[in-house]
């Protein structure tokens, strides 16, 4: 059976076959693989002047030989799920080395059956790096999963061999109990959302926490999935390499969403930030920590739930984006470490102060909680550092407003 198309795992690295058939004169059979990880590769499919393919990412492939004992292609759900809940428990017990055949041998398929039916009380479930690409093996049935497992809340499929949402549908659709899915460092095939065969109609109703990390290339991606998961509260989409968030959502796509974790992306423009997820009715919290961003602007209208906003290791480098941020109705607990703005302030200490004197609804600045004593001390500290400014550079009362609209106020 060719291997084109399919992931595999190589000693721990995970790839994509491009290409399988000799190399040069050899009779050797070899696959070119592109690695998740492009700095596992060293050339771009080519030897001694033959293309042999193309990756995608430049200088991201290997190749390797086909009988390699080192190469590892994908199983099923439910074959993994034995091979770590019951086959494994009982290697461990009696030292057996890990083959598949000799110890299903060892322990027996009696055992394996009767010990199967303790499956249903698993409740979280870790089948990360697992080499999973499908949920049945092709003597199974719909329905195998849900009978052996029914209970599963929490399950981690990070790091698998997944090619086609189809086949993550299928696991999803046998786990009615399932709450939250790990689905980090897959690389699904991101044109499959648009070729679902078995699960077009599907709504996995249960599931309100999704984190798909180092999974997926474009923002399109997560707007097609939302019909698929449409009481999703949290999703965690951190180092994706988003540069954008378009296109923007519909209004009543992701009215459940509480909590969005896009850090380590390359977002930069507030505005894109904005027209994106600013009118999601239900959210709380959300995470842009290690992203690009050099200024914040306020809309009226925006963010009216936003309690906690983190924004450490950012651009923002002047106090106007301060300002903007006490413009939010509802923010409560605020990030900002790491950004050039905090550099330019000395004493360090004087960065907090002047942060909280111009927030007046903080409650928490860099995980450190505002007392009433803190707000009062600081908000006291920053009316006097404002009008020794205002002194020393000579400003008129519009321009001192535009700089310290807090004064007044205070």
């Amino acid at each position: 059976m060719s291997l084109v198309g399919k992931r595999i795992n190589y000693d721990g690295n995970l790839g994509i076959v491009l290409y399988e058939g000799p190399v040069t004169n050899s009779n050797i059979i070899w696959l070119g693989i592109q690695w998740d990880d492009p700095s596992r590769g060293k050339h771009n499919g080519e030897y001694k002047g033959v293309k042999y393919f193309t990756p995608t990412i430049e200088n991201s492939a290997s190749f390797i030989k086909k009988n390699s004992p080192s190469l590892q292609v994908g199983q099923s759900f439910q074959e993994a799920l034995i091979k770590k809940y019951i086959i494994k428990e009982e290697k461990d017990k009696n030292a057996e080395p890990v083959v598949w055949g000799k110890v299903v041998e060892t322990v027996g398929f009696e055992k394996i059956d009767k010990k199967q039916s303790h499956l249903n009380e698993l409740i979280e479930v870790g089948l990360d790096f697992q080499n999973i690409e499908k949920a049945f093996t092709d003597n199974d049935t719909k329905g195998k999963i849900k009978e052996i497992c029914p209970n599963i809340e929490e399950l981690n499929l990070s790091n698998n061999l997944f090619t086609h949402w189809d086949d993550v549908f299928d696991i999803l659709n046998e786990l009615e109990q399932l709450s939250v899915l790990f689905l980090n460092k897959n690389k699904i095939n991101p044109n499959s959302l648009t070729s679902i065969t078995r699960n077009n109609n599907a709504k996995f109703n249960s599931i309100k926490t999704l984190s798909l990390n180092k999974s997926i290339d474009e923002w399109e991606i997560v707007k097609n999935l939302e019909p698929y998961f449409p009481n999703l509260e949290n999703i965690s989409l951190g180092f994706n390499n988003f540069t954008n968030l378009l296109p923007i959502l519909q209004p009543n796509q992701f009215s459940a969403l509480k909590s969005i974790n896009l850090e380590s992306n390359a977002l930069a423009s507030w505005t894109v930030i904005e027209n994106t997820l600013g009118k999601l009715p239900s959210l709380e919290t959300l995470k842009m920590d290690y992203n690009k961003i050099k200024s914040i602007q306020y809309t009226l209208g925006t963010f009216e739930k936003l309690e906690t906003l983190n924004l450490n290791n950012n651009e923002i480098d002047n106090w106007e984006t301060i300002i903007e941020l006490d413009k939010f109705p509802s923010l409560q607990k605020l990030r900002l470490s790491r950004n050039p703005l905090g550099d330019s302030v000395e004493p360090a200490a004087n960065y907090r102060i002047f942060v909280i004197g111009r927030i007046s609804k903080l409650i928490q600045f860099n995980g450190s909680s505002i007392s009433k004593s803190d707000r009062y001390d600081c908000e006291r500290y920053y009316i006097n550092y404002a009008y020794q400014e205002k002194q020393k550079m000579n400003w008129s009362e519009e321009e001192f407003t535009i700089k310290h609209p807090k004064f007044k106020e205070l």
